[in-house]
């Protein structure tokens, strides 16, 4: 016990010249980073950033594609409303939803390209949360997204037919819901 406080005492006091005593570290210094441990973080930092990017821009594209859709079902009710609900047939509505349709179509696949190809480089657990709830709702709003461009053709091709309301009557119906599965998974990443 005295040996030790002797050797405190005398580390403690200053080194010829006036000078304090060297630092002493009770630590070993650290390991230099293991260069492969570098490269793998470096490289989960390159897609974490590129995942943000991507998503961000699926935000957008969501946005600019519940929009569109919102377009087109106002379109198709009127275009509707004109063929077959007494408005004169006078096809005025016709190109307006046809064409807001393509552009729906294409934003729509295009937005959902972005989220499905974005790298997931962190492991993810299978839960139900918002970002399920919105990956269910837009995996049913995919399902009417396709059955109403079938449809569509189906319809336009039935030009003149007594089954051609019915078929625009499906298309209608199931533009609605594709809208409102739309809006569901928009809505719930939204609030």
């Amino acid at each position: 016990m005295i040996a030790l406080a002797a050797a405190l005492a005398l580390s403690m006091q200053a080194a010829p010249g006036g000078s304090p005593p060297p630092d002493i570290d009770l630590l070993p210094p650290p390991a230099a980073p293991d260069p492969a441990a570098v490269a793998r973080q470096e490289q989960l930092d390159r897609e974490l950033r590129t995942r943000r990017s991507m998503l961000q821009l699926h935000q957008v594209g969501g946005l600019l594609t519940l929009a569109s859709l919102g377009a087109t079902v106002i379109f198709g009710q009127l275009n509707y409303n004109d063929l077959y609900g007494g408005g004169g047939y006078t096809r005025r509505w016709y190109d307006w939803h046809r064409y807001s349709a393509f552009t729906s179509a294409a934003l729509f696949a295009g937005t959902g390209a972005l989220a499905l190809f974005a790298p997931s480089p962190l492991e993810k657990r299978l839960r139900l949360d918002t970002a399920m709830l919105h990956r269910i709702a837009m995996g049913v709003a995919t399902a009417g997204l396709a059955t109403q461009i079938v449809l569509g053709f189906v319809t336009a091709g039935k030009g003149g037919s007594l089954s051609q309301r019915d078929f625009a009557l499906a298309h209608q119906i199931v533009g609605y819901s594709t809208f409102g599965a739309t809006a569901v998974g928009f809505g719930v990443l939204l609030f």
